[in-house]
């Protein structure tokens, strides 16, 4: 049964080159995501390109998007990597070029916000201190833990009062134009949202710079996006469970528990999911995982997650490609005992109109008459998006003749047979060539439109 779970796959220096990226998608790769906070706008375009070539060579569709920045905090991508040994000091400045000094890009205003005895935590609480003293732009911190400190590693001021009001700063927007005008990516995801109006808001600007459908990720990290959750699901195409830095904001136990509410809350609204930070963390440097890695993958799975992703493991990592397929095994060994467990599966939710109450109609026909089939007819992603929410167990065929449509679904669970068509309605012989089914396969087709509004059953 081929696997329904998305794999995302951050691609960077270790990642990059075309050939890589081809044995990634051949490993199980189905979205790459380019991370904003490193690189450059040379290096995005390398990547991209090399994507696309892949692609041609494996005929696969691979739907990319950008992680912006946001309101981060961060050591300069330009800094040495540093032994740090417990009480050890370091000053770091906002100001560049200073001797002996760590170089804090982007927050000007950041000393103005620190105070002493602040707790300040880096590279998600693996390196943690307190701010002994400041003077000017520069304050200095002594280390309570030992560690390293590498270059381009996020800082975390739990409880310090952040410049909340600048969502997108000048370099967001500026990446955020050159990735749909010149990469022409797929979609974009929003670091530190706190409420709707900021997926709101930047959706706006998207529109107006481009006139296609664009995947707005909204990455859940902060209290204030648990405490308004519904909305920004509401106004988000997907939602990514940021463990890292929601991990910093929150006390490490609740961090499972939320995960399951977004993911539940997500699914509901059919809407997509995707759980990040160190999966398979080990895998960095190591060519295989540890044990509880496997077993918080395979919960992700379990809990009907549409997407896990890989950050360092792939974009740094020795073992790129290794951990894609160990990813891939994985969910799709999950993925066989959900379906052989109906106490496992999720009880399909409630239809909330009537196109829902057609797709889910689908959805238990399909299931109850073993169909070869689900095949869904979908312009906008619609119909998919709202059939795919019900975790259908019987074999989904995506017809579409969109390509943007294609890119934008294949973010979703369940979409790994999605077909780019010249009609959007092709004929009963056009679909048996399609879909590549026996005569005398039963089927069901659905379609859900202003127009036409149909489930039926078919014969190839």
């Amino acid at each position: 049964m081929p696997r329904k779970t998305r794999i995302i796959a951050t691609l960077g220096p270790a990642s990059m080159d075309a050939r890589t990226i081809q044995k990634m998608i051949q490993a199980g790769m189905n979205v790459a995501r380019i991370n904003s906070s490193h690189g450059d706008e040379s290096q995005y375009s390398e990547i991209v390109k090399n994507i696309r070539k892949a692609e041609k060579a494996t005929g696969a569709s691979v739907s990319i998007f950008i992680d912006l920045q946001g309101p981060k905090i961060r050591v300069s991508g330009q800094q040495e990597v540093l032994h740090i040994k417990k009480g050890d000091t370091l000053k770091f400045s906002t100001k560049k070029g200073l001797k002996n000094t760590i170089h804090v890009p982007h927050f000007p205003k950041l000393s103005q916000m620190i105070k002493v005895g602040d707790e300040i935590l880096i590279d998600d609480g693996l390196l943690q201190g307190k701010v002994q003293s400041k003077r000017g732009d520069t304050f200095q911190v002594k280390f309570s833990v030992s560690g390293t400190l590498k270059p381009g590693k996020g800082i975390n001021l739990p409880g310090s009062p952040l410049p909340r009001a600048a969502f997108l700063s000048k370099r967001d927007k500026s990446i955020l134009e050159f990735a749909l005008k010149t990469l022409k990516v797929d979609g974009v995801a929003l670091s530190f949202v706190e409420s709707a109006q900021n997926v709101i808001k930047t959706r706006k600007i998207i529109q107006n710079l481009c006139n296609r459908p664009v995947f707005l990720i909204s990455k859940i990290e902060r209290q204030a996006a648990l405490d308004n959750l519904e909305a920004i699901i509401e106004a988000s195409d997907g939602v990514m469970v940021a463990r890292g830095d929601l991990g910093i904001e929150i006390p490490a136990e609740r961090v499972p528990l939320e995960q399951r509410r977004i993911v539940d809350l997500a699914r509901k609204k059919g809407k997509a999911s995707i759980i990040a930070t160190q999966i398979l963390a080990s895998m960095v440097e190591n060519p295989l995982p540890t044990r509880a890695e496997i077993s918080d993958a395979a919960t992700a799975c379990f809990e009907h997650a549409d997407a896990l992703m890989l950050s360092n493991e792939t974009a740094v990592g020795a073992h790129a490609i290794r951990a894609v397929k160990v990813l891939h095994k994985v969910s799709k060994a999950t993925e066989a005992s959900l379906f052989k467990n109906t106490e496992l599966f999720p009880t399909k939710n409630k239809a909330e109109n009537d196109d829902e109450s057609m797709a889910l109609e689908a959805c238990h026909l399909a299931e109850n008459m073993e169909a070869k089939a689900l095949i869904i007819s979908s312009k906008r992603g619609y119909g998919a998006r709202i059939t795919l929410k019900h975790r259908p167990k019987s074999p989904v065929h995506i017809l579409t003749n969109n390509k943007s449509t294609l890119k934008f679904l294949g973010f979703h669970w369940g979409t790994e047979n999605i077909h780019l068509t010249k009609k959007l309605d092709p004929t009963n012989k056009e679909l048996k060539q399609i879909l590549k089914l026996k005569t005398g396969d039963e089927c069901i087709k659905l379609r859900l439109s202003e127009k036409e509004k149909s489930t039926h059953f078919f014969r190839l």
